[in-house]
């Protein structure tokens, strides 16, 4: 029951509403006070006892605390320095790991490298020994040996991968390098006391010593280790192509030496009948036999072997190539025999070539031939427009083109005219190129030309015929081009030269015309040729007569037109006219006829003219004063010079020759030019240079030989006479400020004066 109400107090539930808090006796209340002071003693013990575990829990976690916070703060600490350390780069932590793992990593690498040294070394003692037991091979004659032990070696230096790019390396193989050159020379000096050759005294040997012939094997087996493949053979056979065979193929005539049994000795002659292509293959051949037979098949290679058919193609075939087809008919033996010799060479080749020199050039002989013509021609023709003697050759009489012209022309080539030339000539009897002064030179190289065309024209086949014909039109085209160019002083400062190449161009333009239409195709360039020469020879004569005409017009005084009655001014007309007519005479003389035809003699002599004419009437019509007895004075002069027209006067007999004449065949697609043939009407009559022919020859050439004519009376007759004349057409040559300029200069100013002049502007 105490329990109760104490335990009712303690939850305070005693006061609840419904009960009565009085309602208590005081023994009850006694014990009940007794009773909860002795509960209150057990809860103070109790509460004391669980204060005193409790404080001793607390003061050991609050001493366990702080040792825990200063382990905080020491660790604390040890983290800042921590991040310090870490944050040095220089001298941090990071740092010292990284020295420490890269002098581990060293210290690795050192050991490898060490271990990697050692075994390299005792590689190289190896490879040491191995290089002292092959020097030793070489000195006692083990050249096999050696040859192999070099190559064993040069394995062995390049398994060392520790001495790569080292100077250890290069060493070594130079050393082996070394090695190999003395073997090969060795060997190679073995073979020359082996194998010997003497060329002197007209005798070439070849000798080899059967004695050690067995130590060829061991040679060639050296040679070929060491320089590998069939260079070894080949250096050997190509010392006996070089030393011995080419030497008896470059003597004029040889012969093998009869007495000879142990050697192989061929007697040379540079002076003899040149041997013919059997004898020296024969000769070839047998030397090779020997040298196989000697040396038991070992020597002799396919370059070798086909080496030695070259030298004979050359010296049996490039150079006999034929240069007629005479010839080249009988040269097809000769190709026969070579071709036999090469198939019997070269059955000692292991892989023949597929096409040998031989057979090659066999097969090319057509071609050859063609070449060799062509090439022959182009040469001759840049020799003939390269030469300075400028041979003359005179055509005696007109050049009539006939079959029987061209066939001299073949012939004198060794050939035989073409079958196809005799109808082709049909309808060509007006081809005539007149009498005139060519160059040796021209007449070659146009017969040069006809060959070619000759050869085309019998060729069967038409890519040969084309290239035949193509080295016509060059032959010409060459020489025209090259001559000129060469020969260009010469031609100014000789009037005769120049005037024959002028000849010249007309000359191959009238046989290129011609050509064109025997030789006709429709690729034919004949008509370009003629056209191209015809015009040539129209520039070089417009240039050489314009040159020509300039000096004349210097040779003109104008001051001695000025005071013209003076004595001394008439000594200078009269030493001035005297000058011109010998420059004229010499001008005429470089190109009279027969050296040019009349009328290009006609033509040039009439511009010669002019220039002197038109540099005189110039000269006079410049004078602002002319007094009457100096217009006496120049009237005469302009007579005198006039004169000069005598020099068109020429003999009959001279021109007679050209009256007969024909005019000139034309090349098809291009115009002849008119100076290819003299048809001119003088030449047609033979008096025509005689009388008063010269006077009709000075009036269809000179163009100003009536103007001065004219001049002359103009400076004699009065002004109404001149007025007269200007209206009768008979002074139409001058212009009006001429006529106005001589009217102001001969008469004196007045009004008559003024009105006439306007009178003569008028007209």
């Amino acid at each position: 029951m105490m329990d109760k109400i104490v335990g009712r107090i303690a939850d305070g539930s005693w006061s609840e509403a419904g009960q009565d808090n009085t309602a208590l006796s005081l023994d009850t209340a006694t014990r009940l006070s007794q009773g909860l002071k002795q509960r209150l003693g057990q809860s103070h013990a109790a509460l004391k006892q669980i204060i005193q575990s409790d404080y001793s829990t607390y003061s050991t976690a609050v001493a366990e605390s702080t040792s825990a916070q200063a382990m905080i703060a020491q660790l604390l600490q040890g983290v800042d320095d921590l991040e310090v350390m870490l944050g040095d780069e220089e001298h941090g932590i990071h740092a010292r790991l990284r020295g420490a793992m890269q002098n581990e990593a060293h210290i690795r690498e050192r050991l490898k490298s060490n271990t990697a040294i050692l075994q390299s070394l005792r590689q190289l003692s190896g490879i040491n020994g191995e290089l002292q037991a092959m020097d030793r091979m070489i000195q006692d004659g083990e050249l096999d040996r050696a040859a192999e032990r070099a190559e064993s070696i040069a394995g062995m230096i390049g398994a060392v991968e520790e001495i790569e790019g080292t100077r250890v390396r290069d060493v070594l193989e130079e050393r082996v390098d070394l090695a190999r050159m003395n073997i090969q020379e060795n060997a190679l000096h073995e073979f020359r006391e082996i194998i010997t050759v003497e060329v002197g005294g007209g005798l070439a040997t070849l000798r080899v010593d059967m004695k050690r012939s067995e130590r060829v094997a061991v040679l060639f087996t050296a040679l070929q280790t060491v320089a590998g493949g069939d260079s070894a053979r080949h250096m050997v056979a190509m010392r006996i192509v070089n030393a011995f065979i080419r030497p008896v193929l470059a003597a004029t005539a040889i012969s093998r030496d009869p007495d000879s049994t142990s050697e192989f000795s061929v007697q040379l002659d540079a002076d003899g009948e040149r041997t013919g292509a059997s004898a020296t293959c024969d000769v070839v051949l047998a030397a090779v036999e020997y040298a196989s037979r000697s040396l038991k098949d070992r020597v002799w290679t396919d370059a070798a072997l086909t080496e030695v058919s070259g030298l004979v193609l050359q010296r049996c075939y490039l150079q006999r190539i034929p240069e007629t087809r005479a010839e080249l008919g009988e040269f097809h033996a000769v190709v026969d025999t070579l071709t036999e010799f090469e198939t019997a060479l070269l059955a000692r080749c292991a892989e023949p070539p597929p096409e040998p020199p031989i057979h090659r050039a066999a097969k090319q002989l057509d071609e050859l031939f063609v070449e060799r013509q062509c090439a022959r021609a182009l040469a001759q023709a840049r020799v003939a427009a390269g030469s300075t003697d400028f041979a003359v050759a005179e055509l005696t009489a007109h050049q009539q083109w006939s079959l029987a012209f061209v066939r001299d022309t073949v012939e004198a080539g060794d050939a035989q005219l073409a079958p196809a030339w005799a109808q082709a000539a049909e309808g060509l009897e007006d081809a005539v190129f007149p009498r005139c002064v060519v160059s040796r030179s021209a007449v070659d190289t146009v017969a040069a030309a006809y060959r070619l065309a000759n050869e085309a024209a019998g060729c069967s086949e038409p890519g040969l015929a084309q290239q035949l014909m193509q080295a016509a039109w060059c032959v010409l085209d060459v020489y025209g081009a090259l001559f000129l160019s060469q020969h260009r002083q010469q031609l100014r400062r000789v009037p005769a030269l120049g005037w024959q190449f002028h000849n010249d161009c007309l000359y191959a333009a009238h046989h290129a015309a011609i050509l064109d239409r025997v030789a006709p195709g429709a690729e034919s360039r004949w008509a370009q040729v003629a056209a191209g020469f015809l015009g040539l020879g129209a520039r070089h004569m417009d240039e050489h007569v314009a040159a020509e005409a300039r000096e004349l017009q210097s040779l003109v005084n104008l001051d001695a037109f000025y005071d013209a009655a003076s004595e001394a001014e008439q000594g200078q007309l009269a030493q001035m006219r005297r000058r011109v007519e010998l420059a004229l005479a010499q001008l005429g003389t470089a190109m009279r006829p027969p050296r040019v035809t009349p009328h290009v003699y006609f033509r040039a002599l009439g511009a010669y003219l002019d220039a002197v004419f038109g540099a005189t009437i110039d000269g006079i019509v410049g004078v602002r004063d002319i007094g009457v007895d100096d217009s006496q004075v120049l009237s005469e002069h302009c007579r005198s010079v006039h004169a000069l027209t005598s020099l068109f006067r020429l003999d009959a007999e001279v021109l007679g020759a050209y009256s007969s004449l024909a005019p000139a065949p034309r090349a098809r697609g291009a115009d002849a030019c008119p100076a290819l043939l003299d048809s001119d009407s003088e030449a047609e009559e033979p008096a025509a240079g005689r009388g008063g022919g010269a006077g009709r020859l000075a009036k269809r050439h000179c163009r100003l030989g009536d103007k001065l004519l004219q001049l002359a009376d103009i400076l004699e007759i009065s002004r109404a006479d001149i007025l007269a004349r200007r209206r009768a057409g008979l002074l139409a040559q001058f212009t009006a400020d001429e006529l106005a300029a001589l009217v102001r200069a001969l008469f004196a100013d007045t009004r008559e004066r003024a009105l006439d002049i306007d009178e003569l502007r008028r007209i």
